[in-house]
């Protein structure tokens, strides 16, 4: 009896000990989110557009059905993004399963147009400049797989009325790296703790701060052949073969960190090769690129790197040529 007596009480002890850690890291966990929050107030707007992105299957990333919302841009200017109930941008809030739109975007944040308002975003253009109805099929920072995986959703499941005939690709070298983040074994097994944590934690956020995009620090590197890359650039063409005759990839200069065009980039050079190699028609906007930049118009959004205002009518502009010539 004093034995199970003497037990038992170790036993609450323990618990006791137990619960005033757990209390200790609750409330040193609460103290430095709201620290964070108070010197750190850019982050809470971080979060906020971390926000309207949904988890779909558990590690694919989607827009959120149904967004309306206005964010501030690292230069201090507003842009709005909103999305209908299959979590598509859109310009208008048409429903896409019942349109016969025939030219869709595809690609990742640069497509999807991250940092424009709506009326300078890429479809909204198309549609207003050179009345093209065009379908956004795009979200930042999913790689090449994720691209995938997000354009056979939405092709498999259209109708013949529905499939596009034209499909253009913004392409930028950042997808090397954000292949080789792709999530994999166990990192794919808890990508949904990390994926809410991102969600709601500024303090979670600043510890893991995410290095900018479309934006090489230091000097570009050229990456070989084998890189993961372009082995999964070969498999989007195998599984697109039936129809790649109609895929279009686009690409300017992205930002070198000193916000001029990043003419040293190897990589454009070396994928062109690579995407003429698969039979893919590429729109080469690098020269264009220089010429606007040299007449001071808004290629790049300021300390971002992605496309400002000039450089979505560019690419607009290109888009809206190519598909005109091919009727």
């Amino acid at each position: 009896m004093a034995i199970y007596l003497s037990f038992t009480y170790s036993l609450k002890k323990s618990f006791k000990y137990v619960l005033k850690i757990g209390f200790g890291i609750f409330f040193l966990l609460f103290l430095g989110e709201g620290i964070v929050r108070f010197y750190f107030p850019d982050l809470k707007e971080e979060l906020r557009y971390k926000q309207i992105h949904c988890l779909q299957q558990f590690s694919e990333i989607r827009l959120c059905p149904e967004v309306n919302e206005t964010f501030t841009r690292k230069d201090g200017k507003p842009w709005d993004i909103q999305t209908n109930h299959l979590g598509e941008r859109t310009v208008s809030m048409e429903n896409p399963e019942n349109s016969t739109t025939k030219v869709w975007l595809i690609g990742d944040s640069m497509a999807m147009g991250y940092g424009l308002p709506t009326n300078k975003s890429i479809a909204y253009l198309l549609k207003n400049k050179f009345n093209i109805q065009t379908r956004v099929l795009a979200v930042d920072a999913i790689g090449t797989n994720g691209i995938l995986s997000l354009y056979l959703d939405i092709y498999n499941r259209v109708n013949l009325e529905g499939k596009p005939t034209h499909i253009y690709w913004i392409w930028n070298p950042s997808d090397f790296i954000d292949d080789e983040r792709e999530k994999k074994g166990f990192r794919k097994l808890i990508y949904p703790i990390h994926f809410y944590l991102s969600r709601f934690s500024v303090l979670y956020n600043y510890a893991i701060r995410s290095p900018k995009a479309n934006v090489y620090e230091g000097s570009p590197i050229l990456y070989p052949k084998s890189h993961t890359t372009y082995t999964n650039l070969k498999n989007f063409f195998r599984k697109t073969s039936d129809h790649k005759e109609h895929i279009r990839i686009l690409f300017s200069w992205g930002m070198a960190p000193n916000g001029t065009p990043d003419t040293r980039d190897p990589n454009y050079e070396h994928s062109k090769v690579f995407f003429t190699s698969q039979k893919i028609k590429t729109i080469d906007l690098r020269r264009e690129t220089e010429i606007e930049f040299a007449q001071k118009k808004q290629i790049y959004i300021p300390e971002d790197g992605h496309p400002d205002e000039d450089l979505a009518e560019l690419f607009a502009s290109a888009i809206a040529k190519d598909y005109k010539n091919s009727q």
